[in-house]
């Protein structure tokens, strides 16, 4: 590292921003040794004492500010909490990008040095962010956050990026360095107005723990004390953020689940007409199941539903959809021929009087009554691709909670086999968050983005990974994100209308359609932008790659 960082040409100088107000001595060194320590030596450390009451602080800083040209410490003349003595010392950091440090916390020694590689090979940088650890009371490292990259819709929820966070300096300036009044939840305010700001490919992710954060109680972190003072600040940053850039946007920010934000968005006004489309082959008592559920627990008013009956022979069937034609608005559309998914869906959504459409399985039963209402809010917005729900087998356990692409095969579903009630990795599976694609078992998208997509692939793809491929579409050809929220649950008893796939001829389709999938999106499988490198690749279910 050393040998490659000598032969660069004009390497960035990296501002640590560090406010100090009295610290644990023994911590206090700690933390600045750590800096000193860096394998790149391109750095200023930039200290604001916030007029510590312990002499013992001051005399140590001005120790380290005398044995190194490269600490500099003012020293503020009143206490003015995190947010002035931070903006105190990005008063005197020279260089083009500022990091942020706890008085109290490490950096491991190759930080600064991935850090300015990546300045290195992405100039246009804005904002920089890396994994981060925790250290114990006795010293331990542990609770690894490996990081999706840039996901805003979590973002809103909870500030997953905390450490490190290296910002270009003459943004962090230009938007005014950190608010007096945020405290507690001052780095989450500072991000949402910088992401604001910036166009959202400039925003790098660097999947290695580079922090070492010092969090237990008694640690000497500004927020520990002030936990509710910390989310009602984090809840004025978002709703700040959604007033200053999206004014006309009706939005409430919450208590969500973990002590995280629940964002709500007011459908306009009028809502729009949903058609609801359901293919199906027999299946009888899935198909009652689930228009039931549909009519009886669905609080939204304005919706049909759209049965495409694949050549069914069930006398039962047959005559429950000539009656519920006659209770509810319920259209039933004959396809004869082979059991397409993609073709049946294709041909319903052309049919659809609805501006929103549902792709919604046979084998699915409403649970929460708010599912549409909260999936068509998610839907209209104009960067909104597809969106799914959170999908639960009959016994609990979460079916579908999102799709991670190129793990475990072709595509596998986020936290599969988890307690429906679980948080999840960092409360991931109970946040609304964008995920590259979401099941069509229940999935949410406009009627126009749907056609203009070209819809599902119905020569390629007619039963198996249709929805990633629809959905990786919406993201690669038209730049729309495809988000899934928790809010939204039903029971899904998983693919019964197609049997399963055993046969000589399903298997050669499967077969195909892996083929498919490999040769089209095989760059996309190779790294998931939503899931960490360093969780293992075999399943989705966020656990550590020890290998």
């Amino acid at each position: 590292m050393l040998q490659e960082v000598a032969g660069w040409h004009n390497p960035p100088v990296i501002s640590i921003v560090m406010p100090v107000y009295n610290t644990d001595l023994a911590q206090l060194r700690d933390a600045i040794q750590s800096v000193k320590k860096q394998i790149y030596p391109h750095w200023e450390l930039c200290i604001a004492d916030d007029c510590s009451t312990d002499p013992a602080v001051q005399e140590a800083l001005k120790e380290f500010e005398e044995s190194d040209g490269r600490i500099k410490v003012v020293y503020r003349s009143e206490n003015g909490h995190i947010c002035r003595a931070s903006n105190s010392a990005i008063d005197i950091a020279t260089g083009p990008y500022i990091a942020f440090m706890d008085h109290d916390d490490l950096l491991p020694v190759h930080a600064l040095y991935y850090v300015a590689r990546e300045i290195r090979q992405y100039p246009e940088a804005d904002f920089i962010y890396s994994d981060e650890d925790k250290i114990r009371k006795e010293g331990w490292l542990t609770d690894p956050h490996f990081k999706p990259d840039w996901n805003l819709e979590l973002f809103l929820t909870q500030n997953y990026i905390n450490h490190l966070s290296v910002y270009r300096a003459s943004i962090v300036r230009d938007v005014g360095g950190f608010r007096p009044g945020f405290e507690g939840s001052q780095d989450h305010d500072l991000a949402l107005r910088v992401v604001a700001r910036i166009d959202e490919k400039n925003i790098r992710h660097i999947p290695k723990i580079l922090y070492h954060w010092r969090c237990f109680s008694g640690s000497g972190s500004f927020s520990d004390r002030w936990m509710q003072q910390a989310i009602e600040a984090r809840q004025r940053a978002v709703r700040e953020y959604f007033k200053d850039n999206y004014p006309d946007a009706l939005v409430s920010v919450t208590n969500g689940p973990s002590g995280c934000n629940r964002i709500g968005r007011e459908l306009p006004s009028p809502v729009p007409h949903v058609t609801i489309i359901i293919p199906t082959r027999d299946c009888t008592e899935f198909v009652k199941a689930c228009v039931f559920s549909l009519f009886d627990k669905t609080d939204y008013p304005s919706f049909d539903v759209v049965i495409v009956d694949n050549d069914s022979v069930e006398v039962e069937l047959i005559e429950y959809l000539a009656e519920i034609i006659e209770k509810h608005p319920v259209t039933v559309l004959p396809y004869s021929g082979e059991f397409n998914y993609s073709a049946m869906n294709n041909f319903a959504v052309e049919h659809a009087s609805g501006s929103v459409v549902v792709l919604l399985n046979n084998d699915t039963q409403v649970i929460s009554s708010e599912w549409l209402r909260e999936m068509v809010s998610y839907a209209v917005l104009p960067h909104i691709g597809a969106v799914g729900a959170k999908l639960l087998y009959a016994n609990g356990l979460v079916q579908h909670a999102g799709v991670i692409v190129g793990v475990g095969g072709i595509a596998n579903h986020a936290f599969q086999f988890y307690q429906g009630g679980d948080i999840g990795y960092q409360n991931r599976l109970q946040l609304p968050q964008y995920f590259l694609a979401v099941t069509a078992a229940c999935m949410v998208v406009e009627k126009d983005k749907y056609l203009k997509c070209g819809g599902l692939d119905d020569k390629d793809l007619k039963v198996a990974y249709n929805d990633v491929d629809f959905c990786l579409r919406l993201s690669r050809d038209f730049g729309l994100k495809n988000v899934y929220t928790p809010y939204a649950q039903l029971f899904h008893h998983e693919s019964v209308s197609r049997g399963q796939d055993t046969s000589p001829e399903k298997i050669a389709r499967f077969e195909h359609e892996s083929m498919t999938m490999r040769q089209r999106w095989g760059d996309i499988m190779q790294r998931d932008p939503y899931y960490n490198k360093n969780f293992s690749h075999h399943n989705a279910y966020f656990q550590y790659n020890v290998s």
